[in-house]
């Protein structure tokens, strides 16, 4: 990234941290720390991430996940004002395998009242509003991913679209996928390309999960890498351009 681009990210990024704190949007570390995100009546729209290597499952698999924290959903549980929608974004990349999404929401009987339909890799749902109460949330699927979302009584006021993503910390060393197509997508790219594609990148949060002990680095190789970041965004775009502009990025992911 030039020097431009990281003076304006720099600006930029305290700005919108000035504006995060008083709108009281959650700093990507405390997302991480907690699994929660409570946001405030600001927030008219919150991407719900499904997560690279969701399909697997942590209590045979927990090697394979990206983290930890926030293994399947980011976040794993948030609260939200009546009337903010919710849309779930599939970043469960698809080479070997393809790993389509079905997300049933169900309120506190067990009854589904809304399924997301299938979403296949950088597909998202429409968006949902729900009444106040509290869900789960599960993949048809696999049933180890599962998340809640809780509706309070305050009304949402705002339009701005907020949500999660994961990325590599650090350039890694193979880019390719198992098809050999070249994906750019590390921090320092998207700390540039969010910004060039009306995102702000609110708040960041680096991390590390080493946890397979017969992998070369100690990392399942599909995920490239061991250090990641978690990035929280906010965009004022609407929720149609800001999805097609999100899909590219996700692609650009380097995460197989």
């Amino acid at each position: 990234m030039n020097q431009y681009y990281r003076i304006t990210l720099i600006i930029s990024m305290y700005a919108y941290g000035i504006e995060q704190q008083e709108l009281g949007i959650p700093q990507a570390k405390s997302v991480y720390d907690t699994e929660t995100m409570h946001l405030p009546s600001s927030v008219g729209y919150f991407i719900i991430l499904i997560a690279n290597e969701a399909h697997e499952d942590w209590s045979n698999e927990k090697h394979k996940l990206l983290t930890d924290h926030n293994s399947y959903f980011v976040p794993s549980h948030i609260i939200i004002p009546k009337g903010t929608s919710i849309v779930f974004f599939n970043a469960d990349a698809p080479w070997n395998t393809p790993h389509p999404h079905t997300i049933n929401i169900k309120d506190n009987s067990g009854k589904v009242i809304h399924t997301t339909g299938k979403m296949e890799y950088a597909n998202s749902s429409d968006p949902k509003v729900l009444p106040v109460g509290t869900y789960s949330i599960t993949d048809t699927e696999y049933e180890w991913m599962k998340g809640t979302i809780t509706v309070s009584d305050e009304t949402s006021t705002g339009k701005e679209i907020v949500g999660g993503f994961y990325s590599p910390t650090d350039q890694v060393s193979n880019n390719l996928d198992n098809d050999g197509n070249m994906h750019p997508g590390w921090l320092g790219y998207y700390e540039s390309e969010f910004p060039k594609n009306g995102f702000n990148i609110l708040s960041e949060h680096n991390f590390s999960y080493y946890t397979c002990s017969y992998c070369e680095g100690k990392f399942w190789p599909d995920n490239k890498t061991g250090d990641h970041t978690l990035i929280i965004f906010g965009t004022d775009q609407p929720l149609s351009e800001a999805i097609v502009k999100f899909q590219k990025l996700a692609k650009d992911n380097v995460y197989i």
